[in-house]
Protein backbone atom coordinates (compact mmCIF):
# COMPACT_ATOMS: atom_id res chain seq x y z
CA UNK A 1 0.00 0.00 0.00
CA UNK A 2 1.20 3.49 -0.47
CA UNK A 3 -0.21 6.21 2.32
CA UNK A 4 -0.21 10.07 1.78
CA UNK A 5 0.01 10.86 5.64
CA UNK A 6 1.59 8.99 8.85
CA UNK A 7 1.37 10.51 12.44
CA UNK A 8 3.90 8.37 14.54
CA UNK A 9 1.40 8.59 17.67
CA UNK A 10 -1.63 8.70 18.59
CA UNK A 11 -3.41 8.33 22.05
CA UNK A 12 -7.09 8.77 20.28
CA UNK A 13 -7.90 6.96 17.67
CA UNK A 14 -8.24 3.42 19.12
CA UNK A 15 -9.75 3.29 22.81
CA UNK A 16 -6.98 2.96 25.18
CA UNK A 17 -4.46 2.36 23.02
CA UNK A 18 -1.37 4.24 21.41
CA UNK A 19 -1.15 3.80 18.11
CA UNK A 20 0.48 5.22 15.08
CA UNK A 21 -1.85 6.71 11.96
CA UNK A 22 -1.66 5.96 8.36
CA UNK A 23 -3.70 8.11 5.99
CA UNK A 24 -4.66 6.87 2.53
CA UNK A 25 -5.48 9.54 -0.10
CA UNK A 26 -8.91 9.43 -2.32
CA UNK A 27 -12.74 8.91 -0.82
CA UNK A 28 -16.05 7.62 -2.77
CA UNK A 29 -18.00 10.35 -0.10
CA UNK A 30 -17.39 14.48 -0.60
CA UNK A 31 -18.54 15.61 3.21
CA UNK A 32 -18.56 19.58 3.43
CA UNK A 33 -16.87 19.19 6.71
CA UNK A 34 -14.34 16.77 5.69
CA UNK A 35 -11.47 17.08 7.97
CA UNK A 36 -8.78 16.11 5.32
CA UNK A 37 -9.96 17.54 2.00
CA UNK A 38 -6.12 17.59 0.53
CA UNK A 39 -6.64 13.59 1.37
CA UNK A 40 -9.76 13.35 -0.94
CA UNK A 41 -8.84 16.23 -4.31
CA UNK A 42 -5.15 16.57 -4.31
CA UNK A 43 -3.65 13.75 -2.96
CA UNK A 44 -1.58 12.36 -6.29
CA UNK A 45 0.05 15.54 -5.20
CA UNK A 46 1.05 14.33 -1.62
CA UNK A 47 4.57 12.69 -1.25
CA UNK A 48 3.90 9.07 -0.47
CA UNK A 49 5.20 6.95 2.03
CA UNK A 50 5.78 3.02 1.17
CA UNK A 51 4.06 -0.11 3.46
CA UNK A 52 7.59 -0.86 4.18
CA UNK A 53 8.33 2.91 5.69
CA UNK A 54 5.19 2.25 8.01
CA UNK A 55 5.95 -0.93 8.87
CA UNK A 56 9.52 -0.62 9.89
CA UNK A 57 8.48 2.30 12.04
CA UNK A 58 6.02 0.17 14.21
CA UNK A 59 8.75 -2.16 14.33
CA UNK A 60 11.43 -0.39 15.53
CA UNK A 61 8.91 0.79 18.36
CA UNK A 62 7.21 -1.93 19.24
CA UNK A 63 7.95 -1.24 22.56
CA UNK A 64 5.63 1.46 22.65
CA UNK A 65 2.92 1.16 20.29
CA UNK A 66 -0.07 -1.11 20.28
CA UNK A 67 -1.13 -1.38 16.82
CA UNK A 68 -1.59 1.08 13.76
CA UNK A 69 -4.84 3.07 12.67
CA UNK A 70 -5.69 3.41 8.84
CA UNK A 71 -7.87 6.08 8.13
CA UNK A 72 -7.98 8.46 5.34
CA UNK A 73 -9.62 8.98 2.54
CA UNK A 74 -11.20 5.86 2.58
CA UNK A 75 -8.67 2.86 3.20
CA UNK A 76 -11.74 -0.02 1.82
CA UNK A 77 -10.76 1.47 -1.95
CA UNK A 78 -7.52 -0.21 -1.73
CA UNK A 79 -7.87 -3.98 -2.68
CA UNK A 80 -4.83 -4.66 -1.01
CA UNK A 81 -5.59 -3.34 1.97
CA UNK A 82 -5.97 -7.24 3.42
CA UNK A 83 -2.81 -7.74 2.82
CA UNK A 84 -1.14 -4.70 4.15
CA UNK A 85 -3.45 -5.10 7.43
CA UNK A 86 -2.27 -9.15 7.23
CA UNK A 87 1.35 -8.28 7.71
CA UNK A 88 0.54 -5.81 10.74
CA UNK A 89 -0.92 -8.62 12.38
CA UNK A 90 2.00 -10.91 12.11
CA UNK A 91 3.93 -8.51 13.37
CA UNK A 92 2.08 -8.41 16.12
CA UNK A 93 0.38 -5.26 16.47
CA UNK A 94 -3.40 -4.32 16.45
CA UNK A 95 -5.16 -2.79 13.48
CA UNK A 96 -8.05 -0.10 13.59
CA UNK A 97 -9.56 0.68 10.36
CA UNK A 98 -11.65 3.94 9.87
CA UNK A 99 -14.04 3.81 6.84
CA UNK A 100 -17.49 5.43 5.64
CA UNK A 101 -18.76 1.71 5.58
CA UNK A 102 -19.29 1.58 1.38
CA UNK A 103 -17.55 -1.27 0.97
CA UNK A 104 -19.45 -4.02 3.22
CA UNK A 105 -17.86 -6.96 1.97
CA UNK A 106 -14.15 -6.05 2.18
CA UNK A 107 -14.97 -5.00 5.68
CA UNK A 108 -16.89 -8.83 6.29
CA UNK A 109 -13.64 -10.10 5.18
CA UNK A 110 -11.27 -8.10 7.18
CA UNK A 111 -13.59 -9.46 10.22
CA UNK A 112 -13.24 -12.77 9.31
CA UNK A 113 -9.83 -13.30 8.44
CA UNK A 114 -8.57 -11.54 11.75
CA UNK A 115 -6.72 -8.87 10.07
CA UNK A 116 -8.43 -6.08 12.02
CA UNK A 117 -8.90 -5.39 15.65
CA UNK A 118 -10.77 -2.57 15.29
CA UNK A 119 -13.44 -1.02 12.90
CA UNK A 120 -14.81 2.97 13.08
CA UNK A 121 -17.64 3.47 11.24
CA UNK A 122 -18.64 6.97 10.18
CA UNK A 123 -22.17 7.53 10.47
CA UNK A 124 -23.03 10.76 8.74
CA UNK A 125 -26.27 11.05 9.72
CA UNK A 126 -29.30 9.38 10.42
CA UNK A 127 -29.73 5.94 7.79
CA UNK A 128 -32.54 8.02 5.44
CA UNK A 129 -31.26 8.61 2.00
CA UNK A 130 -31.84 12.43 1.86
CA UNK A 131 -30.31 13.11 4.83
CA UNK A 132 -27.41 10.91 4.19
CA UNK A 133 -26.37 11.99 0.34
CA UNK A 134 -26.25 15.67 2.22
CA UNK A 135 -23.77 15.13 4.79
CA UNK A 136 -21.61 12.63 2.47
CA UNK A 137 -22.06 14.67 -0.57
CA UNK A 138 -23.23 11.89 -2.64
CA UNK A 139 -25.67 11.30 -5.55
CA UNK A 140 -25.11 7.29 -5.65
CA UNK A 141 -27.91 5.66 -3.77
CA UNK A 142 -26.12 2.48 -3.87
CA UNK A 143 -23.08 3.78 -1.63
CA UNK A 144 -25.81 4.62 0.85
CA UNK A 145 -27.11 1.29 0.81
CA UNK A 146 -23.78 -0.39 1.01
CA UNK A 147 -23.26 1.88 3.87
CA UNK A 148 -26.41 0.37 5.76
CA UNK A 149 -24.88 -3.02 5.21
CA UNK A 150 -22.11 -2.35 6.63
CA UNK A 151 -23.93 -1.18 9.74
CA UNK A 152 -25.75 -4.16 9.75
CA UNK A 153 -22.38 -6.50 9.49
CA UNK A 154 -20.89 -4.60 12.60
CA UNK A 155 -24.49 -5.03 14.62
CA UNK A 156 -24.08 -8.73 13.97
CA UNK A 157 -20.44 -8.94 14.23
CA UNK A 158 -18.69 -10.05 17.55
CA UNK A 159 -16.02 -7.99 16.25
CA UNK A 160 -14.48 -5.03 18.24
CA UNK A 161 -16.50 -1.58 16.50
CA UNK A 162 -17.27 1.88 16.97
CA UNK A 163 -19.43 3.95 15.48
CA UNK A 164 -18.86 7.59 15.22
CA UNK A 165 -21.26 10.95 13.72
CA UNK A 166 -18.94 14.02 13.73
CA UNK A 167 -21.85 16.58 15.28
CA UNK A 168 -21.48 19.28 12.38
CA UNK A 169 -23.78 23.06 12.92
CA UNK A 170 -26.90 23.39 10.87
CA UNK A 171 -26.09 19.57 9.31
CA UNK A 172 -26.57 17.64 12.80
CA UNK A 173 -29.48 18.47 15.03
CA UNK A 174 -30.34 16.62 18.34
CA UNK A 175 -33.13 14.78 16.86
CA UNK A 176 -30.83 13.16 13.61
CA UNK A 177 -28.36 11.96 16.73
CA UNK A 178 -31.06 10.24 18.70
CA UNK A 179 -32.63 8.58 15.20
CA UNK A 180 -28.99 7.74 14.57
CA UNK A 181 -28.67 6.36 18.31
CA UNK A 182 -32.12 4.16 17.61
CA UNK A 183 -30.88 2.97 14.59
CA UNK A 184 -27.67 1.72 15.78
CA UNK A 185 -29.29 0.64 18.77
CA UNK A 186 -27.58 -2.49 20.84
CA UNK A 187 -24.45 -1.17 19.33
CA UNK A 188 -20.67 -1.97 21.44
CA UNK A 189 -20.29 1.62 21.53
CA UNK A 190 -21.52 5.29 19.51
CA UNK A 191 -19.12 8.39 19.51
CA UNK A 192 -19.97 11.64 19.15
CA UNK A 193 -17.09 13.71 17.62
CA UNK A 194 -17.20 18.11 17.98
CA UNK A 195 -16.91 18.86 14.58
Amino acid sequence: MEFKGFQKTSLIEYPGKIVSVAFVGGCNFRCPFCQNPDLISNFEDLPSIPEEEVIRYLVSKKKWLDGLSITGGEPTLYEDLPNFTRRVREEGFLVEIETNGTNPKMIRNLIEDDTVSYIALDVKAPLVWEKYKRAAGIEDKILFEKVKETVGILLESSADYEFRTTVVPGLSSERDIMDIATQIRGAKRYVLQQF
